[in-house]
């Protein structure tokens, strides 16, 4: 009947072969399933890229806020500094001036002038 049953085993195997890429082509383009789920990747894929442009931008922001912050801090405690030796100084001169706030670093006698003892 049959000549040669490798022949057989090749021809069955190769259209399996063709079957499954026909059913694969079949489901990734004319399945609406598919394009369905494809658009549906699509779409959160260009959220999740929408997200993280918007997380760095938000980054970004928090940096220079927390730049401008520190710098803000640095030019207070310089004036905080001024302010308690010109204090000091006043003081040597024999005029006290109080603090309008007491800042945490100010003595808590006052500090007496050179020669006034």
């Amino acid at each position: 009947m049959i000549d040669n049953p490798d022949m057989v085993g090749y021809g069955v195997g190769g259209l399996g072969l063709v079957s499954l890429v026909a059913q694969g082509i079949w489901t990734k383009f004319f399945s609406k399933e598919s394009k369905s789920s494809d658009a549906l990747v699509a779409q959160l894929t260009e959220r999740i890229t929408a997200q993280e442009a918007r997380l760095t931008t938000l980054e970004s922001g928090l940096d220079a806020e927390r730049e401008a912050r520190r710098r803000a801090e640095d030019k207070v405690h310089a004036l905080e500094i001024d302010n308690l030796l010109l204090r000091a100084e006043l003081r040597r001169h024999g005029i006290d001036v109080q603090a309008a706030l007491k800042p945490e670093f100010a003595p808590l006698e006052p500090i007496k002038a050179r020669g006034t003892d």
